[in-house]
């Protein structure tokens, strides 16, 4: 594919070097928009995790890629401006995710505007939820 020859292609190489010389150092890849790349299978490349952005279903990345590569996100970051919206969110992926290896966090940046206090709701839930499949 064109996306595998002029993107992907290269990630997997600056990973690859980097697990080389450094292979004891976790190596996250996160591309953005690729649930089409996930869903035909084309995802391939030595590192650990995969961070999935919050355009791409997590139940997608868990099915395609969650036995092979740890999962990261994939929270959409507006849910942030709204403490229930976020809740709700952090325990539908824990809910897809159900125990699987999985790293909680936005599925892209944060915004400046969003209220600390929000992303601090966000860190707490992450916590809570994880303490219920982890004690």
């Amino acid at each position: 594919s064109k996306y595998d020859e002029f993107s992907w292609s290269y990630m997997v190489e600056i990973a690859e070097y980097i697990k080389e010389r450094y292979p004891d150092i976790p190596v996250i890849m996160f591309p953005k928009g690729v649930a089409a790349f996930i869903e035909r299978g084309l995802v391939y490349g030595n590192f650990d995790v995969f961070g999935v952005d919050w355009g791409t279903p997590m139940a997608l990345a868990k099915a395609k890629l969650g036995d092979r590569y740890v999962l990261q996100g994939n929270m959409e970051p507006c849910r942030l401006y709204s403490k229930e919206k976020t809740t709700e969110c952090v325990e539908a992926l824990q809910n897809i995710m159900e125990g699987k290896r999985h790293i909680f966090n936005l599925g892209h940046g944060i915004l400046p505007d969003v209220p600390v206090e929000n992303a601090i709701h966000f860190v707490k839930e992450c916590q809570r939820v994880s303490k219920k499949q982890y004690p």
